[in-house]
């Protein structure tokens, strides 16, 4: 119920820049590029937020891990933990959260997304 709330927040948030940078063009005290800018890295949010409570990547992961239509897909669980070395947690942990969380991905886009909106906002040396 929280993800649909931030959904709909970044949602309306995202329109709420996209009006603004459309004022923008008409008044000059609005940053429209700015505002655009953030519309597009908000409205990405929330792409993926959507993505995540329609449960794609969860279908996702679902196709490609039936190991009768792909055998060579990825290790199962079991495997990986034969693989894994007690020695030294901090490695698997790193390693099987780079290579096999099937999350990582969508939290790198976000947060990508995250410091392209920083990055818009920070003042310019000029």
């Amino acid at each position: 119920m929280v993800e649909n709330s931030i959904f709909l927040l970044l949602l309306f948030v995202s329109i709420m820049c996209i009006a603004g940078g459309v004022l923008g063009t008409r008044y000059k005290n609005i940053p429209s590029a700015k505002l655009a800018n953030t519309a597009s890295a908000l409205l990405g949010l929330a792409s993926m937020l959507q993505l995540r409570i329609s449960g794609w990547f969860d279908g996702v992961m679902r196709i490609y891990s039936d190991q009768a239509r792909y055998p060579y897909g990825p290790p199962s669980h079991v495997t990986r933990e034969i693989i894994d070395n007690p020695d030294h947690p901090i490695r698997t942990w790193l390693r099987n959260a780079l290579f096999f969380d099937p999350n990582f991905g969508a939290y790198l886009a976000i947060a990508s997304l995250l410091v392209a909106l920083a990055a818009v906002w920070i003042p310019s040396q000029n």
